[in-house]
């Protein structure tokens, strides 16, 4: 796969710079990051398009924009002379894989992709999830596309806040500026539900959902489920930890995660029943 079949990089196009370039300047100087040469006052963009890239998506789930380790990891497998898509691939969500799979399992996403696609016809769920971060052939056939609202990472200029959640109106500067948001979403006619990963409070933060509802409500559908549920990062550990009893926790945002989590699994019904009807 080439650059342009992963992240169309209009922000280098209109100034004729190949990523190719911008990659092996890096390397050459063994740079920590492969940063773009967009301005943007108090972040910078990295060069991370990370995730699968599967063409025929059941299920499409979104992050709002690569992380710091995530970038690193992608850094690391390009320097590596890794393959553009094998890259890509084994570094989205670092150390939140097994999270999200929970969180998954418990809406029973699996159980209803089992129905609909030979790839999750498993007794082992997690198997099979782990092997679509690691397995070209597995990613492509799982029907699960795995990807960022927005291609690449936005990273703030205070190194002890890099990965720290970029305020909202940076994405509406970016969407005006260079128009990439939810541009490489896989979106087909097989497409049942897109998963966006957000912050759990009700808050003034960037939300997916919200903006795909403004800017791309008739990209797909009406048949085509849109949900969020909680991010699995480490800060919300806690939520992720006791998806089995969240009423029982004490903290200002259970009452939303758990608004979410049933919104979720109601979602994942709703699917289910459409497949006999």
């Amino acid at each position: 796969m080439n650059p342009n079949e992963i992240c169309n990089l209009k922000c280098l196009n209109e100034k004729n710079i190949r990523i190719e370039d911008i990659i092996n300047k890096a390397k050459l100087s063994n740079a920590e990051e492969i940063v773009l040469p967009y301005k943007l006052n108090g972040y910078y963009l990295c060069y991370a398009p990370v995730g699968n890239y599967t063409n025929d998506p059941f299920v499409i789930i979104s992050g709002k924009t690569t992380s710091g380790d995530s970038s690193d990891l992608f850094r690391n497998y390009i320097y590596e002379n890794k393959p553009l898509y094998d890259a890509c691939m084994m570094s989205i969500y670092s150390n939140m894989k097994n999270r999200l799979f929970n969180y998954l399992n418990e809406i029973k996403l699996f159980d209803y992709l089992k129905r609909i696609s030979n790839y999750w016809r498993s007794e082992n769920f997690f198997d099979k999830w782990n092997k679509i971060f690691t397995t070209k052939i597995d990613s492509l056939n799982s029907g699960i596309q795995i990807t960022q609202a927005f291609n690449c990472a936005i990273l703030n200029n205070e190194k002890s806040e890099r990965s720290s959640q970029p305020l909202k109106k940076i994405f509406g500067i970016l969407q005006k500026d260079i128009g990439c948001m939810f541009e490489h979403f896989n979106i087909s006619d097989n497409l049942k539900l897109i998963i966006f990963l957000d912050t759990p409070g009700n808050n003034n933060s960037f939300h997916q959902i919200n903006f795909w509802n403004e800017y791309f409500k008739n990209r797909v559908n009406k048949n085509v489920r849109i949900i969020s549920i909680t991010h699995p990062s480490s800060q919300n550990s806690q939520i992720y930890n006791n998806l089995d009893n969240l009423e029982e926790i004490k903290n200002y945002k259970i009452k939303n995660a758990i608004k979410l989590l049933e919104n979720a699994k109601s979602a994942i019904q709703e699917l289910s029943r459409s497949i006999y009807e």
